[in-house]
């Protein structure tokens, strides 16, 4: 079953209704790409319609299913961001597998450690210089709000210039 397309358009509308509709009818069987497609898709609806409690609850339940556990943990810390609760947030993305899954998807787990990262300095917590060595100079992290931030605005926020909200 490949829903992308379908699930993409109705999110770009914000059609939530037939969205849930839609992922309710679905049946992943025993594929858990599928189901974790299925819950990405649940997810990111329910936290796009400010349920980010339901969010997580989503994620949690497919955590064991996904190939790149850093990534789905960054989308729990998100939502714990989004409900004030950024130290939660933090212990998530401190106990993701970063370094197990650093080789296999470096690109999901550079953006989980670019949100760790982000909250710790946001929070007025030391960022481990060894996260940020491994964010590229060149790096831009989009947030699931759409707003782009380079890493030097996060070196500015660590040094005190400049404050950005994710």
């Amino acid at each position: 079953m490949k829903i992308h397309n379908n699930c993409s358009e109705l999110f770009r509308q914000r059609d939530w209704k037939a969205l849930h509709d839609m992922l309710d009818s679905a049946s992943p069987g025993r594929d858990p790409d599928e189901r974790g497609q299925i819950a990405h898709w649940r997810a990111s609806a329910l936290s796009a319609e400010g349920r980010h409690d339901e969010a997580i609850d989503v994620l949690r339940g497919i955590q064991s299913d996904c190939r790149c556990r850093s990534t789905v943990s960054k989308h729990i810390a998100e939502n714990l961001r989004h409900l004030g609760r950024d130290m939660e947030a933090i212990e998530e993305l401190k106990n993701a597998p970063l370094a197990d899954e650093w080789d296999r998807f470096r690109a999901l787990a550079l953006d989980a450690k670019y949100v760790l990262a982000h909250l710790l300095a946001s929070n007025g917590l030391e960022v481990d210089k060894a996260i940020l060595d491994d964010i590229p100079d060149s790096y831009i992290h989009i947030t699931d709000r759409g707003q782009r931030i380079s890493k030097s605005d996060l070196i500015d926020m660590i040094s005190g210039k400049k404050k950005i909200s994710i």
